[in-house]
């Protein structure tokens, strides 16, 4: 049923947005055809932002989310950089409880801030 929407949608003139499947799979014959046929790849959500030119979200959007931080909010924050950091570690360093930490990081992460990188260890974005 996809696969004819998106059909419809590409003689129509609308864009196609495709996450590509393994060229082994059975399962990802159709959306493989779709990149065959001129739709767009998709990585990630920021590929279609930028296709639709609507930005990656890095600039202003994560700029004007940083003004709105709390004081605790700011402490976690500043304690994380390219390289990820467990969430107790980061609890510890900001002087708040796990579960806080966590409800804050959660926070930020909604606000585009930071992105969980797997097993509660959290990245800039």
């Amino acid at each position: 049923m996809a696969l004819i929407t998106a059909s419809f949608a590409g003689d129509q003139g609308r864009e196609v947005f495709v996450l590509p499947g393994s060229i082994f799979a059975q399962t990802a014959e159709g959306t493989n055809a779709l990149l065959r046929d001129g739709a767009r790849l998709v990585r990630h959500g920021a590929d279609i932002l930028e296709d639709l030119g609507l930005g990656a979200g890095k600039g202003p959007v994560a700029t004007q989310s940083q003004l709105l931080l709390d004081e605790n909010e700011r402490t976690l924050y500043d304690a994380l950089g390219k390289e990820a950091r467990h969430i107790d570690e980061l609890a510890e360093e900001a002087g708040l409880s796990a579960g806080a930490a966590s409800a804050l990081m959660l926070t930020m992460e909604l606000k585009g801030l930071v992105r969980n990188h797997g097993a509660q260890y959290y990245v800039l974005r």
